[in-house]
């Protein structure tokens, strides 16, 4: 176990929540949801952001990523997101630990 301990690596796990924007106005809703996507593939893709993907139930939190970045910088590439920036959603994010699923068991 204490092995495996040297292996983690910090995280972030970010939470979208639902933002305080209306809703009212569906052309805007797809547009910004349009732009919200690519962006979170590309991060995706080049390995940044690990898991990223919409909550599978009615909930306040709307999605959930963690992504290979110090809190922080996390908190920061969620806020850029356009959904948020137009309001749509709200950002959390708190550091977090883990081991890769790739690490050497020992």
């Amino acid at each position: 176990m204490a092995s495996r301990r040297q292996l983690d690596r910090r995280h972030a796990v970010v939470f979208l929540r639902e933002g305080p924007a209306p809703r009212n106005d569906k052309a805007r809703c797809e547009h910004t949801h349009t732009e919200h996507l690519p962006p979170l593939t590309k991060l995706q893709v080049v390995g940044e952001w690990v898991p990223n993907h919409p909550a599978m139930v009615d909930d306040e939190i709307h999605g959930v990523s963690v992504q290979d970045a110090e809190w922080e910088d996390a908190r920061a590439m969620a806020e850029a997101d356009p959904k948020v920036r137009a309001g749509y959603l709200t950002v959390g994010a708190i550091p977090w630990r883990a081991v890769p699923m790739d690490a050497d068991s020992g």
